[in-house]
C-alpha cells in the first residue's frame, strides 16, 4: 500500500498488557505540554498506539514465535503511518527487538538501551532490576550494563514467581494493595543487597511502585516516552511543516 501520509507519528506496538500501553500514552501527553510547551492540539504529535493481544510470554517462552509473528505483521500495518520512530511498550517483548528491527527501516526505540544509559550517566555501578522472568532469564539488562561496567542484583527466584504474580494481577485488572506492598519488600531486599537503584524493568510495575522510594528508580515507561519524544521533536523541529516546538 501506497503511503499517503506526508506528516509523520510515533507508533506505538503495544497490548503486552494493555494497562501499560495505556499508562505509555499518558504519560507521552503530559511530557509533551511540561516538557515540550505543547498548548494546543496541533503541538502534540499524532501517536498511534496498537494495542496488540498477543499470548502471555512473560514466563512461558513457548509463546514467543507466535507473538513474533503476530508483532512482524503489525509493523508492516504501521509503517503506512510514516512513523519517526516505533517503540514497545513491553520489556519482555525487546527479546523481539533485533528480529522485527530487521523487517522495517523504520528505526526502534529500544527500553533496554535508554534505562541503560540512564542508569550508567547516572554513576551507579550496582543496580537491582524488577523484571517478568523471561526478561531477567533472557539476561537483556544484564548483558548491556555489564558493558558498562554496572552489576545487576536481581531477586531471588521465589520473589521472582511473586513479581510474576503481581504483573499477572495488574493486566487482570485486580491489582491489590498486597500486590504493592509485596513490591516494596521485594525492592527492599534489593537496597538491602546492596542495590543503589532500582529498574522497574517491566512496564506494569509502575503502575503501583511508589515515586518516594529510597533509592533512584529507574522507570521504563517514563524512559521511553522522554526518548520517543526526543526524536520526535527533533525531527520536527529539522523542518516538519506543522506544529511548534519551545523547547
Amino acid at each position: 500500500m501506497k503511503n499517503t501520509n506526508s506528516k509523520q507519528t510515533i507508533a506505538i506496538i503495544g497490548g503486552m498488557g494493555p494497562q501499560a500501553s495505556t499508562k505509555l500514552l499518558e504519560v507521552l501527553i503530559t511530557m509533551c505540554s511540561e516538557d515540550y510547551g505543547a498548548n494546543d492540539g496541533i503541538d502534540y504529535p499524532e501517536i498511534i498506539l496498537n494495542s496488540i493481544p498477543v499470548p502471555e510470554f512473560n514466563s512461558n517462552k513457548n509463546n514467543i514465535d507466535t507473538a513474533f509473528n503476530m508483532l512482524k505483521s503489525r509493523v508492516k500495518d504501521l509503517e503506512i503511518f510514516n512513523p519517526v520512530c516505533f517503540g514497545i511498550a513491553c520489556n519482555t517483548a525487546h527479546v523481539l527487538l533485533s528480529d522485527l528491527q530487521n523487517k522495517t527501516k523504520v528505526s526502534f526505540v529500544s527500553i533496554i538501551d535508554e534505562v541503560v544509559n540512564q542508569v550508567s550517566n547516572s554513576g551507579i555501578d550496582r543496580i537491582g532490576l524488577l523484571a517478568t522472568p523471561v526478561t531477567i532469564s533472557s539476561r537483556l539488562y544484564q548483558s548491556a550494563l555489564k558493558k558498562k561496567g554496572i552489576n545487576v542484583i536481581t531477586p531471588s527466584l521465589f520473589e521472582r514467581k511473586i513479581v510474576e504474580e503481581i504483573i499477572r494481577n495488574i493486566i487482570a485488572g485486580k491489582s491489590r494493595t498486597k500486590d504493592k506492598e509485596s513490591l516494596i519488600l521485594i525492592a527492599e531486599n534489593l537496597l538491602y543487597k546492596g542495590s543503589q537503584g532500582i529498574i522497574l524493568g517491566c512496564t506494569e510495575l509502575p503502575l503501583i511502585f511508589p515515586k518516594n522510594f529510597p533509592i533512584p528508580i529507574f522507570d521504563s515507561i517514563e524512559i521511553l516516552a522522554e526518548a520517543m519524544l526526543k526524536r520526535f521533536f527533533e525531527k520536527r523541529k529539522g523542518g516538519d511543516s506543522y506544529g511548534k516546538i519551545t523547547k
